[in-house]
């Protein structure tokens, strides 16, 4: 039987934003089958778990929830002569981008998920390397908190629902116009231009110290 082949274009990177996926994606098993694995090449449950050393069964749990998350895919499957079917999975980007600076929608009014996003985002950073501190985590959350509640007060001057000739644009276009106008609005933000200032130094602080262990 000739293998039955799908060519779906990778994506160079992918910005992950929804907080569900971000924790999907802090647990040590999926982690390691997406970074370390499937962004490099197709495999099998099968060549997975000989290579993490686990059970299949476990593999194939997670492999289940990754491509129901949208973060991996079936790329192709293969019958052997002995008449098994060998499925083939695949990240669906390169790289994997943190969306944290992306505003929250602007008409969340639930606190609570907008803290648990936040939080999320925070721990979500982990997958790059950067890992805060206890000592630094309260810290981090305000300052990403307060950006994000000034980007979404910003995005209601134009992004609302009432404006009916910009909801009636393209997506693509009334992303673009909304990140435009957004950029725009906060480089005139002088209380968010220190905020974003402070983030960048601690983050920055994280990147140096990765640098020198990398050294």
């Amino acid at each position: 039987m000739n293998p039955k082949v799908s060519h779906p274009r990778i994506k160079e990177f992918e910005v992950v934003t929804n907080p569900k996926i971000i924790k999907l994606l802090l647990d040590g098993t999926r982690k390691d089958i997406v970074f370390n694995y499937l962004v490099n090449e197709p495999m099998t449950v099968k060549q997975l778990s000989d290579a993490m050393k686990k059970k299949p069964g476990t593999v194939l749990h997670h492999v289940q929830k990754l491509k129901n998350a949208g973060i991996i895919q079936l790329v192709e499957t293969r019958e052997t002569p002995r008449g098994i079917v060998e499925r083939y999975y695949r990240a669906v980007a390169r790289e994997f981008r943190l969306g944290i600076s992306e505003r929250m929608s602007a008409y969340d009014d639930d606190t609570v998920a907008s803290k648990d996003r936040v939080r999320a985002a925070l721990l979500g950073l982990s997958t790059l390397g950067i890992h805060i501190s206890e000592s630094d985590f309260e810290h981090a959350h305000d300052l990403l908190q307060r950006l994000i509640d000034r980007e979404a007060e910003v995005a209601k001057v134009y992004d609302s629902p009432s404006n009916h000739a910009f909801q009636s644009l393209p997506p693509s276009t009334r992303y673009d116009v909304s990140y435009r106008m957004s950029q725009f609005l906060l480089s005139q933000d002088a209380l968010y231009r220190k905020t974003l200032s402070d983030w960048h130094d601690l983050i920055s602080h994280y990147l140096r110290k990765i640098e020198s262990e990398m050294v």
